[in-house]
């Protein structure tokens, strides 16, 4: 398992969307539904930044590549993977 930092960037216009799948990613990992090996640690919204950074426990930074494109979210987003020392 890798940690995995994502960081999202979306347009104004775009904040309700993305807060939708946001909001979407969030009920899925308190009801477990996550796709297997993939565990959503903490979402840190930076208040009139139109950013967040997302962290995550999953198989590799290229599974939550892969997982992003299949979600398609309203952002640009960077995926890196972390070494997690604390």
């Amino acid at each position: 398992m890798a940690n995995v930092i994502v960081e999202h960037r979306w347009k104004t216009e775009n904040q309700a969307e993305a807060f939708k799948v946001v909001g979407s990613i969030v009920d899925m990992a308190k009801k477990g539904a996550l796709p297997a090996g993939f565990s959503l640690k903490t979402i840190n919204v930076l208040s009139g930044e139109n950013r967040a950074i997302c962290n995550w426990e999953a198989p590799s930074a290229s599974a939550m590549n892969e997982l992003l494109s299949k979600v398609n979210p309203p952002t640009e987003h960077r995926v890196i993977e972390a070494q997690k020392i604390f």
